[in-house]
C-alpha cells in the first residue's frame, strides 16, 4: 500500500509538472507568435508612432499666383485639417493634409469668385485639395517629403523640402512643433486652364502657383 501511494504521488507530480510545462510552453509560443506578427507589421513597442492634429487656429496656408490685372493674387485657405505622425524620437514619419478649396479668401472678393469658379479651381466639382506623404527623407541638406497631391481631379507625385523644429513655448510651458514648407505648382499640370485663347504663355494669369504653409502643433500626443 505504501509503495502504491508513493507511486501515485510520483505520477501526480509528473502530471502536474508536464501540465505546467505545456502551459508555459504554450504561453511562450503565443508570445513569440505575437512578436513575429508585430515585427512583420513593422511595429515595435520602443518605436510606437504618435499623432498630432492641426487646423486653421495654429496653421497658415497661403497661396499666390501672378495676375496681370492686380499684379499678384494673394490668398489664404481658411478651412483645412491635417495630421503629423511622429516616432518616439519626435521625428516626422508622415504628413497628411486636406484643404477645403472653397475657403480660399483674399482682399479681392471678385478675384475670389473667379478663382473658385469653373475658370480656375472649380470648387463646386473639386471641393478638396489633398496631400498624403509617402516618404520622409532626412539628409545633409535637411528634410524632404515625397507624396501624392490631388487637386482639380488629378493626382501627381510631388517632392519638396521642408524645415521643422521643436521649440519651448513659454506661455503654455509645452513643446511646440513648427514645420514650414512651400509648393510651386504649375496649374496646367492639373488642367487648370484660364482661357484656351488667352492662356498661352501665362500672360494674363501666371502658370505657377506658390503655396506656402506653416504648421504649429503642441506636443500633446495621442498614441495611435
Amino acid at each position: 500500500m505504501r509503495y502504491l501511494r508513493l507511486e501515485k504521488k510520483c505520477w501526480l507530480r509528473s502530471f502536474i509538472r508536464g501540465h505546467v510545462d505545456i502551459h508555459i510552453n504554450r504561453q511562450v509560443s503565443i508570445a513569440f507568435l505575437f512578436l513575429l506578427i508585430l515585427t512583420s507589421m513593422g511595429i515595435s513597442s520602443s518605436h510606437a508612432s504618435e499623432i498630432l492634429t492641426f487646423g486653421p487656429k495654429e496653421t497658415r496656408i497661403d497661396g499666390s499666383i501672378p495676375y496681370s490685372v492686380i499684379g499678384k493674387y494673394k490668398a489664404q485657405f481658411k478651412s483645412f485639417k491635417g495630421t503629423i505622425i511622429l516616432d518616439n524620437a519626435s521625428m516626422i514619419q508622415s504628413v497628411g493634409l486636406e484643404i477645403e478649396v472653397n475657403s480660399i479668401t483674399s482682399n479681392c472678393p471678385w478675384c475670389d469668385k473667379i478663382v473658385r469658379s469653373r475658370k480656375l479651381l472649380n470648387t463646386a466639382k473639386y471641393p478638396e485639395i489633398i496631400f498624403k506623404s509617402r516618404k520622409i527623407i532626412h539628409d545633409e541638406e535637411g528634410f524632404k517629403v515625397k507624396g501624392i497631391l490631388e487637386m482639380h481631379g488629378i493626382r501627381k507625385v510631388m517632392n519638396f523640402p521642408f524645415k521643422f523644429e521643436i521649440i519651448y513655448d513659454r506661455k503654455s510651458h509645452e513643446n511646440l512643433l513648427e514645420v514650414h514648407g512651400s509648393w510651386v505648382i504649375n496649374r496646367k499640370d492639373f488642367n487648370i486652364i484660364w482661357n484656351k485663347l488667352l492662356d498661352r504663355g501665362g500672360l494674363l494669369v501666371g502658370d505657377e502657383m506658390t503655396v506656402k504653409w506653416g504648421i504649429q502643433a503642441f506636443l500633446k500626443r495621442e498614441k495611435i
